[in-house]
């Protein structure tokens, strides 16, 4: 009997020692469900989630002990831990394995974080700019969102499935997607969400059809029944793109007096850039619909600095961007080869210098640009410039005073305080009716023009033109020529 106890104790110790590692792992299993439900929360009230090692020890016990479903919910925190710490293709590759997780084919199959994660990939093109990759990733999220049974979310997926129509310009699509969306939230008794989405681009696209009498009751519609404006129409803060929307549908029935009001509420209160360069555009045609040259260049002008700052933003997060996703694909490759860390690092730090050179090159070539078109507007449609083109063109003939003379010289060289110097060289001054001819050509006045405004014929203005290309500009030429090189002086 005794002999029978000493053989079965080690089967007991066995016996006891599984029992207490079963018992062991049920207890860490309670614990870790416990942590990934307390993430899941904290992400679901808006709180960021920052500690990626606690989302990675999550992944890596459900890889082991967790079904399909806890797998997918797991990858799913720890792709929005990744997003939240802006590492975005990290965050996108890990969305994309938590989908792989799931089986859709199992009747218990989560499809709310299924379509939750397609949502978040579509997030992330949305930043990027792919409008196609962030539709498909919407279609998804919407299929996922009506297996799921919610309704409210599937209809919100297919709503914003306008917004990649609205960048890949079919206006076409964005109203049948918007005008279908505003009537499924009315159908669940939604009208602010409905009004919501008969607003900004639904509106924009209707002008651009032409449909003014619809663009106008769909911004009735917005202002009365979303629920963002106080009882002095200002509008909630961050949607005061719509001033601009709502002065483009006055400019579209012809009230620019109206819609000039609502641009310069959009430059007052919208202060980011958006809305700034929108406010400036508004302005700008106004202004071309009265006819008024000077505050048209006022803020064609304004609009190509605000186009040159935005550009400028741009590019800077598209190489943030570049160097983002250069970031996580190095550290895989580093796990994967370290041995080539020092080659790698080299050819990297060359293709970000190469980027930077080349988006910093188009960056000035069209702030040139923008600045070259400026300086030539203002030149060409001057108070004084359009005074001398009437004298030109009058009959019987006008010609300038001397005050008219000393307005275009003082013209030309505030805008171009060089120029003075480069039409008088040391050693070769201009005589006072060279001089005038180059003033004429710098602000576009025609050469058969110039001649009734110098009162001589045009021959005698062509050989002058044709002369000053050999003395200022030391070439041989015709005088069309001369007007090219006096053209590139900025």
């Amino acid at each position: 009997m005794h002999l029978m106890k000493r053989q079965c104790l080690p089967y007991i110790a066995v016996c006891l020692c599984a029992l207490g590692l079963m018992m062991g792992c049920k207890g860490n299993g309670v614990q870790m469900r416990q942590q990934l439900e307390e993430l899941e929360q904290q992400n679901n009230s808006g709180e960021k989630l920052l500690d990626d090692s606690q989302a990675e020890s999550l992944v890596s016990y459900f890889n082991r002990h967790g079904d399909a479903n806890e797998k997918m919910r797991a990858k799913y925190i720890l792709g929005c831990t990744y997003s939240h710490l802006n590492e975005l293709p990290r965050a996108l590759m890990t969305y994309y394995e938590a989908a792989d997780c799931a089986d859709t084919t199992q009747a218990d199959c989560n499809f709310k974080v299924l379509s939750l994660i397609h949502g978040q990939c579509a997030s992330i093109y949305h930043t990027q700019v792919q409008p196609r990759s962030e539709l498909k990733e919407l279609r998804l999220s919407e299929y996922y969102a009506w297996k799921d049974k919610d309704t409210l979310q599937a209809i919100k997926r297919y709503s914003q499935q306008s917004g990649a129509y609205d960048f890949l310009k079919m206006p076409d699509s964005v109203l049948f997607v918007k005008e279908r969306a505003a009537s499924l939230f009315r159908e669940m008794g939604n009208n602010d969400r409905a009004a919501r989405t008969l607003g900004g681009s639904t509106i924009t696209s209707l002008l651009k059809k032409g449909e003014i009498a619809k663009a106008l009751e769909y911004s009735r519609i917005y202002e009365k029944e979303s629920g963002l404006f106080d009882s002095t129409m200002n509008i909630a803060k961050g949607f005061e793109i719509y001033y601009y929307i709502k002065g483009e549908c006055y400019l579209a029935t012809h009230q620019p007096d109206s819609a000039e009001y609502w641009f310069r509420k959009e430059l007052r209160d919208g202060k980011d850039i958006r809305n700034q360069i929108a406010g400036c555009k508004g302005l700008q045609e106004v202004f071309e619909q009265k006819r008024n040259a000077d505050s048209i260049a006022k803020y064609a002008t304004l609009a190509y600095e605000l186009n040159d700052s935005a550009y400028s933003l741009s590019e800077m997060e598209n190489i943030q961007k570049f160097q983002a996703s250069y970031n996580y694909n190095h550290q895989r490759f580093l796990t994967e080869q370290k041995a080539s860390e020092a080659k790698i690092a080299w050819l990297t730090a060359i293709i970000v210098a190469l980027v930077s050179g080349i988006l910093l090159w188009r960056f000035f070539s069209r702030y040139r640009l923008f600045k070259n078109a400026a300086l030539d507007y203002r030149l060409k449609n001057a108070k004084i410039t359009r005074k001398l083109r009437t004298m030109a063109k009058s009959n019987p003939p006008q010609y300038p005073t001397l005050d008219d003379w000393k307005q275009l010289r003082s013209l030309v060289e505030h805008e171009i305080p060089s120029f003075h110097d480069i039409m008088n060289p040391a050693d070769s001054p201009l005589t006072e009716m060279e001089y005038d001819i180059c003033l004429l050509s710098r602000v576009h006045i025609l050469p058969n023009e110039m001649a009734k405004l110098k009162k001589c014929v045009p021959s005698y203005v062509s050989n002058i033109r044709k002369s000053l290309l050999k003395k200022v500009f030391g070439k041989e030429g015709n005088a069309d020529e001369f007007d090219d090189e006096m053209g590139r002086i900025r």
